[in-house]
């Protein structure tokens, strides 16, 4: 019982070891904040809403520095952060990157072998959909200053977001599905190969001259005692 009691109290002294602290919370922060002016200098026409979201982010963080108690600190500190790395604006934040992401899967795509005619037409389809996915998501980082509306911005930073999760969601099953369709293609051609294998093995030891067990003479195949002591001999199997 104390051993189980010990382990207890180990996991959970890991796990809080393992999460945020105070410090890596502020270091987290001065990352974040450099990180969102490189965003602005980035997509200026977006400055308005990542000011917005940065006003919400500071307003948490001033927020954190009042409080005495340590742990409601912490939690107000990645509340502060999530704001600037979660969410939409983090949504905004990965665009790029999940851009080039969908655009890589798609490119390993082309490089599959792909026999089966409808996973063929699947496999397209998933294509033009990350393709339409990474267009939509490149016209709203390209977005003119007339066209923002920072009433709006955020439902259509998500939508294009998730149009691109959803694009490397569709390839990743298509993807898998190609892999087992060569992997069961694969494994039925080995299992031809044996069988080829085996008869082709059992054809030849047919065909082989037939030693004698008593004096060792060779003996064609299609004899049934030995040319030499008589000695009835064994079969080809």
């Amino acid at each position: 019982m104390k051993k189980i009691v010990g382990l207890l109290i180990l996991g959970i002294v890991l796990i809080y070891a393992c999460g945020p602290t105070l410090e890596s919370s502020q270091k987290s922060w001065d990352n974040n904040l450099k990180a969102i002016e490189k965003l602005k200098a980035e997509l200026p026409v977006f400055t308005l809403f990542i000011e917005q979201k940065l006003a919400d982010a500071k307003k948490a963080w001033n927020e954190a520095k009042s409080i005495s108690d340590e742990e409601a600190r912490l939690n107000k500190m990645v509340e502060a952060n999530n704001i600037l790395s979660g969410g939409t604006l983090g949504n905004l934040r990965n665009m790029k990157n999940k851009i080039a992401e969908v655009k890589k899967k798609e490119g390993d795509i082309l490089k599959q072998n792909i026999p089966d005619t409808n996973l063929l037409a699947r496999a397209d389809k998933a294509r033009l959909n990350a393709q339409t996915a990474v267009q939509k998501a490149q016209d709203l980082l390209s977005i003119s200053q007339a066209e923002f509306d920072v009433n709006n911005i955020a439902s259509k930073i998500d939508f294009a977001y998730q149009g691109l999760n959803d694009a490397i969601n569709e390839i990743g099953i298509i993807a898998n599905l190609i892999r087992d369709t060569n992997n069961k293609i694969k494994e039925e051609k080995n299992k031809k190969e044996q069988e080829i294998k085996a008869a082709q093995q059992k054809e030849e030891k047919a065909k082989a001259d037939i030693k004698c067990e008593y004096c060792g003479t060779m003996n064609k195949p299609d004899r049934t005692n030995c040319k030499s002591c008589g000695a009835p001999l064994p079969k080809n199997k």
